[in-house]
């Protein structure tokens, strides 16, 4: 896993900036010797606000937040909690379920069994997302915003049907499709809307690591 370490930096509660570089220091060490990746952003722009001028605060933190999304998991260094920006940093993992540990607690060497049992699997299955990610950019770039604004969530999940019935067409199946008719959205029991895109992406990527046979490697 890649680890973020979010804690204070600049000097106030009675610490220096340099003590609380190190301090975040020891925890990225020790997360290192648990097995995992660390990133800790004290160390990438240590004294940079004093070395550099034109670089505002807002860069630094926007910068940080970036670091923070294409991390797995988040750990909290002595004295977060004093620190605006880490509780930012906190607040964030939170909102999109990512893992949290309040130092001295550290995540395991395997964070889930699918880590240790298929890590091909798992690599293979971030590489896929940051793909789709460039290539949403490159698309994005050619198309604005426009192509999915112009006709909203009908549009899209026109579009997403237009997909499967391709990919089932492909794999052979034989499509019997009858008119329907529009009512309206429904009010979910049990998955939402946004569960159910998050599962058609999570499958894609199923489907494009079984195909290249990586799937539970």
């Amino acid at each position: 896993m890649l680890i973020y370490i979010a804690g204070p930096y600049r000097e106030g509660h009675g610490r220096t900036v340099q003590e609380n570089i190190a301090s975040a220091e020891k925890v990225a060490q020790e997360v290192w010797l648990s097995g995992h990746a660390a990133i800790c952003p004290h160390l990438n722009t240590a004294h940079f606000d004093s070395k550099i001028d034109g670089v505002s605060d807002e860069q630094y933190l926007n910068g940080t937040m970036e670091m923070l999304r294409r991390c797995d998991g988040i750990v909290l260094a002595p004295n977060w909690e004093q620190s605006e920006g880490a509780k930012a940093e906190y607040e964030y993992a939170e909102s999109v379920g990512m893992p949290v540990w309040i130092y001295p607690l550290l995540p395991a060497r395997y964070y889930c069994l699918t880590e240790q049992r298929s890590p091909i699997q798992c690599a293979a299955f971030m590489d896929t997302i940051m793909q789709m990610y460039r290539l949403h950019l490159k698309k994005n770039a050619d198309y604005s915003p426009a192509n999915i604004l112009g006709t909203g969530e009908i549009g899209l999940v026109t579009r997403l049907w237009d997909k499967i019935a391709r990919l089932m067409n492909l794999y052979g199946f034989n499509i019997n499709v009858t008119q329907s008719k529009f009512t309206g959205a429904l009010e979910p029991n049990h998955e939402s809307i946004d569960d159910t895109m998050m599962d058609a992406a999570v499958y894609s990527i199923i489907g494009m690591l079984l195909r290249d046979n990586k799937w539970g490697q």
